[in-house]
């Protein structure tokens, strides 16, 4: 800890305030101490040192107090700042800027005092600072930032202007790196306000125009930030940047012919990388995916060392399916290091959907922390319990769960999927009880726990939480569905199950999941040909095992058990592992 206090006020002054405040220290100690030691200490001074009168009278000098007290506010600063309490930290580096008008303990107060967003102190700080010249970029960026949020316009104006003269990279870009900084710490009012006067003052500079219209675009205003992207064009007809944000606001109008436009112009003649990226990537998000894949082929072969378009050519194979390409594309960047994380990611899901398990776990494995790290742990996850390893899979939701705690709700439901494919219900329903403990306030793990309730019988539990979920989202038709069907399917409160399931259908009146539901009611009510129509409805939507077995039922006690067996056995050959089919079949064959 002395090595800051060392460096911001030299050995010398620190030396001094120790030994201030060792002094301090005996002084309140002495009245502690034993009488032995007070005769030894009085043996011992006995034999006085010489001294005249000048030298008795000399008085303590004044400054020393100051010198005290500014160390104590410095220490005390920075022990708040080691306990976490920012409040009393900006409290005595505020004190200590002022006692002191010592510019790097000023910096100091400043960013403590901005970090706890005490913009009054932090503004009080860098006027120190400022005042005492000399300042290094840090130093500056620092009094822009708190000018801004003070909205102070001529004082962020002032740093603006020497950040851009004393700047070592070309105007336009240093000035949009100034009006980045604009944008994300000042109101809309004073954004604009120092933006208009950068304008003016750098009126020739197509920087200053693209800062703008990235500002106010960002605040709404379209047709501005047109203007001010034409005009950049205009003042530098070679300069890629410009062009690409003149997409950007055609396409934030609803204009994406008019942004493709400007980048086949603009790529067709500057031949710059970032204008055929931009074209690419365009059309790829617009679904032209040939003509994208044609400009990835393009710019990967004409340079080599750009992998960017390479990786996005793989995607784009992706979403042509064609699989051979988008595999070899990825292999490819992944042996020459390029998106190693990525292309594995991409490549661990070609070798999953192509049922390839064991490739796909080994590139899996291969994805680093990242992007795509926690999706790629959630498909080993699956990967192994698909494979019988189901405590395998668990850990893996375990771990990221300690890992990444501001996610465990995720986690907890990712695990809980392997759970119900298992038929772990009462395991399941363990488990989303500690996770409602831990997030009482989230719905979806309420919603899981009562599918578990529901099949280990504990319908009381499964009813209440659906009852909480529906009094904090009434219009929850997944809700009010599951309400309904397990009202339907478990008790005889048929009143109750029609009332949540016709509240679902105004809500969703074709989600074949609840007219599965509505079906069955009217099934276990003894309308049987309501029942039929309805579950021929949900079935001809969604060709779902569950529904199969439902409307195979209803055709049985209607008399038509032919074309319940030919319904069940079409069933099977698409999932032949479904409860509800192999149920109903053990039941009625």
């Amino acid at each position: 800890m002395l090595k800051i206090w060392f460096r911001l006020l030299g050995k010398k002054k620190v030396l001094l305030q120790l030994m201030l405040a060792s002094i301090v220290v005996l002084s309140s100690a002495c009245a502690h101490v034993d009488k032995v030691d007070v005769v030894s200490v009085k043996g011992a001074s006995q034999v006085k040192p010489v001294a005249d009168e000048k030298q008795k009278e000399t008085p303590k000098p004044q400054e020393s107090q100051l010198d005290a007290a500014l160390l104590f506010s410095l220490l005390s600063g920075e022990i708040a700042g080691q306990r976490g309490d920012v409040n009393m930290a900006s409290a005595f580096y505020a004190r200590a800027a002022e006692q002191s008008q010592d510019p790097q303990i000023a910096f100091r107060a400043a960013q403590v005092a901005l970090y706890n967003k005490d913009i009054a102190s932090a503004k009080a700080a860098i006027d120190i600072v400022v005042k005492a010249g000399n300042l290094d970029a840090q130093m500056r960026r620092l009094a822009l930032t708190i000018y801004l949020r003070s909205g102070d316009v001529d004082k962020s104006l002032e740093q603006i202007d020497v950040l851009l003269d004393k700047g070592d990279i070309p105007k336009r870009n240093a000035l949009l790196a100034v009006g980045d900084i604009v944008s994300r710490h000042a109101n809309k009012d004073i954004a604009i306000s120092v933006m208009d006067a950068l304008v003016e003052r750098n009126a020739k500079e197509a920087g200053v125009y693209v800062a703008r219209s990235q500002l106010i675009a960002a605040f709404g205003d379209l047709n501005q930030a047109e203007q001010d992207a034409q005009e950049a064009t205009k003042i530098d007809p070679s300069w890629a940047v410009s062009f690409v944000q003149l997409a950007r606001v055609f396409e934030n109008k609803g204009d994406t012919a008019g942004a493709i436009a400007v980048l086949k112009e603009a790529s067709q003649r500057l031949g710059n990388n970032l204008l055929l990226m931009g074209y690419g990537q365009l059309l790829a998000k617009n679904e032209q995916y040939e003509e994208a894949k044609q400009q990835f082929i393009q710019l990967a072969s004409a340079d080599k060392n750009y992998p960017e378009a390479k990786f996005a050519l793989g995607l784009v194979y992706l979403k042509l399916d064609d699989v051979k390409g988008a595999k070899e594309t990825f292999e490819e960047l992944y042996e020459v290091n390029s998106f190693p994380s990525k292309s594995a990611f991409y490549l661990g899901r070609i070798h999953y959907h192509e049922k390839e398990n064991k490739q796909a776990l080994e590139w899996f494995e291969k994805v680093g922390r990242g992007v795509h790290y926690v999706d790629a742990k959630s498909y080993l996850s699956m990967i192994k319990s698909e494979l019988g390893d189901l405590e395998g899979a668990r850990s893996i939701m375990q771990t990221l769960r300690n890992d990444f705690p501001k996610e465990s709700s995720r986690f907890y439901l990712l695990e809980a999927e392997l759970l119900m494919d298992g038929q772990h219900n009462q395991v399941l329903l363990d488990l989303m009880t500690v996770a409602v403990g831990e997030h009482t306030s989230d719905m979806s793990l309420r919603y899981a726990r009562s599918i578990a309730a529901t099949e280990v019988g504990d319908l009381a539990l499964a009813e209440k939480d659906l009852l909480i979920v529906l009094e904090k989202t009434p219009k929850d038709a997944n809700a009010l569905n599951a309400l309904g069907y397990t009202l339907a399917s478990k008790t005889f409160r048929f009143k109750e199950a029609r009332n949540y399931l016709t509240q679902a259908l105004s809500i969703r009146p074709n989600d074949p999941a609840i007219l599965d539901s509505m079906g069955w009611l009217n099934y276990r009510e003894g309308h049987y040909e309501q029942a039929l129509l309805l579950l021929q409805k949900a079935y001809a939507k969604s060709p779902d095992g569950e529904i199969a077995a439902h409307l195979g039922e209803t055709m049985w006690i209607l008399g038509r058990q032919k074309e319940a067996r030919e319904l069940w056995e079409n069933a099977l050959k698409k999932d032949e592992d479904n409860r509800y089919l192999l149920e109903v079949l053990k039941r009625l064959k």
